[in-house]
């Protein structure tokens, strides 16, 4: 049974670490800090110091926890589904396509496959997605570039097709209707370029 829950536990860990790093890239210190919630400030200030994979310490070597975490960043980066790149602040992570793929948000024929036909309406799409579910957001914004939609800041995109049916029922399926709004707007104001 105990094999069982670790098991489980190694999977929401490497789903969670997916997800995190599907929003954006992080510093090792940053990335610990998101996965752990926030509840390992110690941990992300030694990472911060140390700037090093493993701890040196043999008190170090007694957090099992964090060893495993470490350990599973570089399996996820010897199978390719994440990359380390060094800067001047430390070790940053992020996703690669292969590891959005294995989180399931791209190249999916079922969930971004959508019939997009032009309607000569400007739409305007706007989404205020929290933090802890930024996977999905990156997932909208595949969706959208999909679409033929441009992005006019980071949360606000504009385009003139008109929006799937498929569409609505994947954003309603991922719990995103409350934080997007879609609006048809008659007159294009200073949005000449797709008038």
């Amino acid at each position: 049974m105990v094999k069982h829950q670790n098991k489980n536990r190694h999977g929401d860990n490497l789903k969670t670490v997916l997800m995190v790093l599907a929003g954006s890239a992080f510093l090792t210190f940053e990335l610990i800090d998101e996965v752990f919630g926030g509840t390992k400030s110690v941990y992300k200030n030694k990472a911060k110091r140390e700037n090093s994979i493993f701890f040196n310490s043999k008190e170090d070597h007694k957090d099992t926890e964090l060893q495993n975490f470490y350990s599973l960043l570089n399996r996820l980066k010897n199978q390719g589904f994440v990359k380390k790149k060094q800067s001047e602040k430390g070790s940053l992570w992020n996703i690669t396509k292969k590891g959005l793929q294995k989180l399931g948000l791209i190249s999916q024929k079922k969930k971004i496959d959508y019939d997009s036909l032009e309607d000569n309406k400007i739409k305007i799409i706007t989404f205020d997605i929290p933090e802890r579910e930024r996977w999905k957001r990156a997932w909208l914004r595949e969706a959208l570039m999909f679409l033929g939609f441009s992005m006019l800041h980071k949360s606000v995109w504009v385009g003139k097709n008109k929006i799937p049916e498929q569409f609505l029922e994947d954003l309603r399926d991922m719990n995103l209707i409350k934080y997007t709004h879609i609006l048809e707007v008659s007159a294009s104001g200073t949005l000449k370029e797709i008038s």
